[in-house]
């Protein structure tokens, strides 16, 4: 797109709102904020811009600063495409419905401070400078207005589908999934003619179906089975043998321009002729002799006439459009006549057949786009190579698919690539088989060169598929074995080529099994034809089935065979070529049979008998290597036991109770078991399915291996539509299998299933239906009970409610007892509570006195020395106060003395 990629090219410095308008007619204004654009469509009307639709786009592609819309363009029929920082959209106005949708959007990451701006930027210039549009690519659906627009548009749904589709399957959106599924369904059913291709939205997805959901695949089958993409089933006699026979109805362009000279003379001819008879009688006359002279001419000339004219008419020298003449008109005649009797005799000799429609549309079609050298490398694959699933072959669709491909192109190359692996088979089975007196040693080396050659060849391919997809090719187990076969004779050949020695062990080996393994892969190539192929896809499917079962079997043999190595195994040394003897009961040399001679030689019996020992050999004691010890216990479950009748059972009671065991485990059951596994795999199995699938990839391989790339975009061999006939017997008896399974009705196709049902003259009422009566029956019993069940239900709602209020008064019983406990435990707590503060506050209290009594037992210490001291000082005092008092009295006495003395004196004076 010009307008796109020159939009890209002058990009400037990001803005936060455009505008464009066309001739002052309408005007587009275009605002964005953060995670917002915002459209408005604005009308000239008189001098005014008057406002007539909005559109608000949330996107999920944040900006910093809102600023996210670069430039914008507008084109000649009201769309708009504007470039923002997370890519192109282009907008439609509508005149009618005055609404604003988006027909387009393709996401890029333009970061103008991102380092690969200009890279990307350019890269995206490339893109859309071409002359349409590219697909949306992943990312542009995650916006949700494009994908409602596009879900919504029929013509946008048509270009976008797939991409949309796929996305929905891979982001896991049900709801998308499913609302695309039933829109394609419907626009097929409102004209199957002109809208087949909805129904390749969905086949070209299924790869991806397959691998996420694939009960898609299964309804798509079911609803799609015997459907025609016109309005009418058309009803022909063909052959018998064509039922289910595909083909491919392509339009024929006839070019006509070489009989154009015949044209014009006849019809000059035939308005002369028209006009003679009506206004000129003689001309008229002399054209009925011109016919005559015509018709003698034909007479004498008839076998050449009718060559001539056939040969004419098949490179368009001659047409039918104008008939006037006997020359013209009776070669066309009398081909009408050829073809009315034809159809008569086709409606004695054949049969009526019914032309269905392949619904897989572009199912088995590759991409256009594509490298031829690369595509020799690697091929892309189609939705037929990577979506092959059961439910596509389980209806006639699938069927007829594989026999329009077989019998295009499969048959050919397939009886190529076995005529190639047969020349390989017979150059080096001649040349490892035929004795040497019946062939040259030059001719069996050409041979041998020849079949390294041929094996090359078609390692080749093996090699291809191998690197193509290698966990399939070695899920796949014919790929194994082909593989096997191929290096094994080619490993063989250059042995033999270098060693050139016939009695080599190692080479005779080699050639033993390299003609083992081609011998059976000549055998396989039968699985490609349905009389041998349904057996190989049992044998396939069912060994796919039972394969860990077989595991576990071959682990029990393995513990058997190590239990029985440890047990039987010689504990002291010993030679096979050296007479040994010893203790041992494992050895040998006493496990082998002795012979003694009775009679001598004169006929006397001798009383010591001379005795005989038989020389060993490595069968004598097959336990006394681990390998040859699993190889005596799968003898023994074949029914072999002589690895085990060497030794006593009385005197050894371990190898009894193993033999038991093992005979019981193995043998009676799990081989029972695995025998009643195998009987209901193969009544479970499909085995017809089993076989198609097995063909689609054989004609996968050949596919993508074997054809060259042009040759995969062939129309002839890869169309977008298949029909193909079917016996109306045939389907009669498969509609109403279908009837009675309950598998024929659906929703989709309703018309088109009576439409059927009315040319087959089958009378059909899906209430009628004994299934369906049967559901209904069953439904109706369902129904009584279930309204039993209400009404029992509805009694015990009300227990059920009486009892959740009782539930709830014995819960508020239990909460009331439960508070008061709590309750209880809180008063207890709190007066526990004051008491702890009592006690805190007795403590403190304690603390302060006990301070206190610290500082006044320190106050007492001293009181105390003080004490003493003071009971010193008052002991002393007292001691004074007595001297005193003695003191006192001394004194008393003495001024009693002295008084006395002075009344002495006085006395004595006197």
């Amino acid at each position: 797109m010009d307008t796109v990629s020159t939009l890209a090219t002058t990009i400037s410095d990001r803005t936060n709102k455009l505008t464009e308008s066309i001739e002052n007619l309408i005007k587009w204004e275009i605002n964005s904020n953060y995670t917002k654009i915002k459209l408005e469509v604005f009308k000239k009307i008189n001098t005014e811009w008057e406002l007539i639709s909005t559109r608000i786009e949330n996107h999920p592609y944040k900006s910093s600063n809102g600023y996210d819309l670069f430039a914008s363009s507008l084109f000649n029929n009201n769309d708009i495409v504007i470039l923002t920082t997370f890519g192109i959209l282009i907008y439609t106005f509508s005149e009618n419905n005055k609404s604003i949708s988006l027909n387009y959007f393709y996401f890029m990451e333009l970061n103008q401070y991102n380092k690969k701006y200009m890279e990307i930027l350019q890269h995206n210039t490339r893109i859309f400078s071409k002359s349409t549009l590219p697909l949306p690519n992943y990312d542009s659906f995650s916006l949700s207005g494009w994908v409602t627009d596009a879900k919504n548009n029929k013509l946008s749904l048509l270009k976008y589908g797939v991409e949309l589709l796929t996305f929905a399957i891979k982001e896991h959106k049900l709801e998308l999934i499913d609302d695309i599924y039933k829109k394609c369904m419907t626009y097929f059913n409102e004209d199957p003619m002109n809208n087949k291709l909805f129904l390749s939205i969905i086949t070209s997805v299924m790869p991806l179906l397959d691998e996420y959901y694939p009960e898609y695949i299964l309804k798509y089958s079911s609803e799609t089975n015997m459907i025609i993409d016109s309005s009418l089933y058309s009803k022909k006699h063909i052959n018998k043998n064509l039922h289910l026979y595909s083909f491919f109805q392509s339009p024929q362009i006839a070019n006509l321009s070489k009989s154009l000279l015949w044209t014009k003379y006849y019809y000059k001819l035939y308005k002369l002729y028209h006009k003679a008879k009506r206004t000129n009688l003689l001309i008229f006359i002399l054209l009925i002799i011109y016919y005559a002279i015509q018709a003698l001419i034909i007479l004498s000339t008839l076998p050449l006439y009718l060559a001539i004219c056939y040969i004419l008419s098949k490179y368009n020298f001659i047409n039918d459009i104008y008939t006037p003449d006997v020359f013209s008109g009776a070669y066309f005649q009398a081909v009408d006549y050829v073809e009315e009797f034809r159809e008569y005799i086709k409606d004695i000799t054949t049969t009526p057949t019914i032309t269905f429609m392949i619904p897989y549309i572009n199912f088995i079609n590759y991409s256009k786009d594509y490298n031829w050298f690369l595509e020799l490398i690697r091929p892309q694959p189609s939705p037929f190579t990577k979506s092959i699933n059961r439910n596509i072959y389980k209806t006639w669709n699938g069927e007829a698919l594989i026999n329009f491909k077989w019998n295009a192109y499969g048959k050919y190359y397939y009886a190529m690539i076995w005529i190639l692996f047969m020349a390989l088979l017979g150059c080096f089975t001649a040349a490892a088989t035929i004795p040497q007196k019946y062939i040259n040693e030059e001719v069996r080396h050409q041979l041998f060169i020849a079949s390294i050659i041929l094996g090359f060849i078609h390692l080749i391919f093996e090699i291809r598929q191998c690197f193509y997809n290698i966990t399939k090719w070695f899920y796949n187990f014919w790929n194994i074995f082909d593989i096997i076969a191929y290096v094994l004779s080619i490993y063989t050949t250059i042995y033999w080529l270098q060693t050139n020695n016939k009695n080599n062990n190692y080479l005779i080996q080699l050639l033993s099994f390299s003609c083992l393994f081609l011998d059976i892969k000549f055998l396989l190539f039968f699985r490609a034809f349905e009389y041998f192929g349904v057996y190989f896809a049992i044998i396939i499917s069912v060994g796919k089935k039972i394969f860990s079962f077989l595991i576990v079997i071959f682990i029990i043999i393995i513990s058997f065979a190590h239990a029985f190595y440890i047990l039987l195994s010689p504990k002291s040394e010993f030679s096979l070529e050296q007479y040994t003897n010893n203790n041992d009961p494992n050895n040998p040399w006493n496990l082998a049979p002795s012979y003694s001679q009775v009679i001598d030689n004169d006929g006397n019996i001798n009383s010591n008998p001379f005795t005989m020992i038989q020389t060993p050999d490595k069968n004598m004691n097959m336990f006394i290597d681990i390998k040859t010890s699993l190889f005596a216990i799968y003898l023994f479950l074949a029914g072999d036991s002589s690895a085990l009748s060497n030794w006593s059972y009385a005197d050894n009671p371990s190898i009894a109770i193993l033999i038991v065991l093992f005979s019981l485990l193995i043998v009676v059951y799990l081989m029972n078991l695995l025998i009643g596994l195998l009987n209901i795999a193969i009544e479970e199995d499909n085995n017809r399915v089993s076989y198609l699938i097995q063909k689609a990839e054989i004609l996968a391989e050949i596919e993508l291996f074997y054809l060259l790339p042009h040759q995969r975009r062939w129309q002839t061999w890869f169309p977008e539509v298949i029909h193909y006939y079917a016996d109306a017997d045939k389907t009669r008896v498969e509609i109403e299998r279908l009837i009675e399974e309950g598998e024929w009705d659906n929703k989709e196709f309703i018309k088109v299933q009576e439409k059927l049902l009315e040319e087959l003259q089958i009378k059909h009422n899906p209430i009628d239906n004994k299934i369906v009566l049967e559901k209904l029956s069953a439904l109706e019993k369902l129904e009584t009970s279930y309204h039993e069940k209400l009404e029992k239900l509805d009694k015990l709602e009300t227990i059920e409610k009486s009892c959740e209020k009782l539930g709830k008064l014995d819960k508020l019983e239990t909460l009331e007892k439960f508070y008061y406990e709590k309750l209880e435990k809180l008063e207890k707590l709190e007066t526990l509570e004051k008491s702890y503060y009592e006690k805190l506050e007795k403590l403190e209290k304690l603390e302060t006195l006990e301070k206190s009594y610290c500082e006044k037992s320190e106050k007492s210490d001293k009181l105390e020395i003080l004490e003493k001291s003071h009971c010193e000082i008052l002991e002393k005092l007292n001691k004074l106060e007595t001297l005193e008092k003695s003191y006192c009295e001394k004194l008393d006495k003495l001024e009693k003395l002295n008084k006395i003395e002075k009344l002495l004196e006085e006395m004595n004076g006197k």
